[in-house]
């Protein structure tokens, strides 16, 4: 089972309703105004705002958190490495090192901010199925080239790692095991080969079969936007979420 960002587009909420141009355009200036905080109560509030959507998304906490634990585990070092590297005053000797509590200071903002930007991606991308959000980049004048590279390769890749399971297992099923040894080497060499030229035959066949049903390099999907004023309103909130922000940070 793969990891889909859009799981849980089918739920009902008030983030679910909100046009999709409206919605990216809208998170998007959060995420680069919450990007621009430089105080702790700046990125703690910019935190408290994500965790306020996604709870009003009807997004399943677990699932964010799932998304979560990567970055958490990249950051974590930084409440290390910046206390000891970070110069200033009133640093405190610790050993042979000079702790400084402004490094710990500034590796609390980073996290803040960084888990706050993930939030808030998760809940653009999640409450949208991801074709929709793709559709609505292009309306908002995003390259189509770049929108469609996205989009397929969102889908295949999804394919391939299936293709490499099964690989795999048919690996497995005659008896070979991952050793430190030239034939180890070569038959993983191999493996990757087979997979490149698998891939290519399948990039042709999916390319022939898109055109046989009227592809034209033209995106299109059954979902119609349809901007309200509610639209507008979530907008407006959001900007002035974004101005207040700015101005407190």
């Amino acid at each position: 089972m793969h990891p889909d960002i859009d799981k849980y587009a089918h739920l009902n909420s008030v983030i679910h309703s909100w046009d999709p141009r409206v919605k990216i355009l809208s998170l998007v200036i959060l995420i680069f105004t919450i990007a621009m905080v430089k105080q702790i109560p700046s990125a703690a509030i910019s935190f408290a705002i994500a965790v306020t959507l996604v709870i009003i998304s009807r997004i399943p906490l677990s699932f964010v958190t799932k998304r979560l634990l990567p970055v958490s585990v990249f950051l974590l070092p930084f409440f290390i490495i910046l206390p000891l590297t970070v110069p200033g005053d009133g640093g405190v000797q610790v050993l042979a090192f000079s702790f400084n509590p402004v490094g710990l200071r500034l590796a609390l903002i980073i996290y803040l901010k960084a888990v706050s930007i993930v939030i808030l991606v998760v809940t653009m991308m999640g409450t949208t199925p991801f074709s929709d959000s793709m559709k609505a980049l292009e309306k908002l004048k995003a390259p189509p080239v770049l929108v469609q590279m996205i989009l397929f390769s969102y889908r295949y890749l999804f394919v391939f790692l299936m293709e490499i399971r099964r690989m795999n297992n048919a690996m497995k099923a005659r008896n070979f095991e991952k050793k430190t040894d030239v034939h180890t080497l070569k038959t993983i060499g191999n493996f990757v080969g087979v997979l490149l030229v698998r891939s290519f035959e399948r990039t042709e066949k999916i390319y022939q079969a898109m055109v046989s049903r009227g592809y034209d390099g033209t995106l299109r999907t059954f979902f119609e936007y349809k901007i309200v004023m509610l639209d507008y309103l979530k907008g407006a909130l959001v900007m002035l979420t974004c101005i207040m922000l700015f101005i407190y940070g």
